[in-house]
């Protein structure tokens, strides 16, 4: 199929060429020189004509030779055939006249659909190739810059973008705030709401006089009471929030409160368990501080409800790690 291909592609270019020796005198004297055949927008072949053969050159591909065969026709047209290397049977390839010395005109075949490609004598096939490589260069070059500028405008597009729709974020963040602010407050009663605090003081001061007497009666397992009534108490607050599920910071606001109590069961660990045990648990505790600090910073932080999502991760990582060294080191 390549050498099909490749046959093919040099009737083409061969059936511009060897109508030069059309324009009077002897057809063989006429084609003899070096030419250069267009054959679309930046894409040429060139060729040599001897007396005998003809030499077709293209960029980047390896030169060509066949024999062929000259007729002059009605008109003084000349019409061109070559021997098939495959079959050895002589084919058509063109017919055309000569424009003036150096150009040569195909008529319409369908070797030449267009009817108006041309072959023009040059000088020097090779400065000729390297002047069309030059082109061809300055050329890829353009539309190079030519991307990489719409490339440019398209990101900054893309920024753009993104800056308004951080901007409408963070109002949609701010409103969504003072709805539930207003909601709030025509929910309750100044009244209601001073009972509700007092109530919430009670319960608070019962709860960590309860966790203190755990803690003092039953030893490590009143950690456990007092992570419980930490829990319990962020639950509360959010069912008076929240009908549903909890929005995103909510919960980050209680990570001072996990990490006192974390650092509360780690001083109770230091002196209850033994050295041995207390240097490979203090390992493993550099090594889950390490990972936390590490998925936080990776974490998006450009948009306001991103931050808060970040908070959350905190609260609950530390909460978690608090549960796991009271369940497993302390009871």
């Amino acid at each position: 199929m390549a050498i099909k291909k490749k046959w093919l592609s040099f009737l083409m270019v061969l059936g511009v060429l060897l109508l030069l020796s059309a324009c009077g005198g002897s057809p063989e004297s006429k084609i003899i020189g070096s030419w250069k055949l267009v054959l679309g927008d930046n894409e040429a072949s060139y060729l040599e004509i001897s007396e005998e053969r003809i030499l077709t050159r293209e960029q980047d591909e390896e030169p060509m030779t066949i024999e062929y065969i000259l007729t002059e026709t009605q008109d003084d047209n000349f019409m061109v055939e070559v021997v098939n290397p495959e079959s050895g049977v002589n084919e058509f390839v063109f017919e055309g006249f000569f424009e003036n010395k150096n150009t040569i005109k195909l008529l319409t075949n369908s070797n030449n659909p267009d009817g108006d490609r041309q072959l023009v004598r040059v000088d020097s096939i090779t400065e000729e190739m390297e002047k069309d490589e030059v082109i061809l260069q300055e050329i890829e070059e353009e539309e190079q810059a030519k991307a990489e500028k719409e490339q440019e405008m398209a990101s900054k597009e893309a920024e753009k973008l993104r800056a308004e729709e951080d901007k409408e974020q963070k109002a949609l963040a701010k409103e969504e705030a003072l709805k539930m602010l207003e909601d709030e407050r025509a929910r309750a009663s100044e009244e209601e709401q001073a009972a509700a605090d007092e109530e919430e003081q009670k319960e608070v001061a019962t709860a960590e006089a309860a966790t203190q007497s755990a803690v003092q009666t039953n030893g490590s397992n009143g950690y456990l009471q007092k992570a419980d009534n930490l829990d319990e108490e962020i639950m509360d607050e959010a069912k008076k929030l929240f009908a549903h599920d909890l929005e995103s910071g909510f919960y980050g606001q209680y990570y001072s409160d996990w990490d006192d109590l974390l650092n509360e069961v780690w001083g109770e660990l230091k002196s209850t368990i033994s050295q041995a045990e207390f240097e490979n648990l203090k390992s493993d505790q550099n090594d889950w501080i390490k990972m936390k600090e590490q998925n936080f910073a990776e974490m998006p932080k450009e948009r306001a409800y991103e931050r808060a999502a970040g908070m959350d991760y905190l609260a609950f990582e530390t909460k978690d790690r608090t549960y796991y060294l009271i369940e497993n080191y302390l009871n």
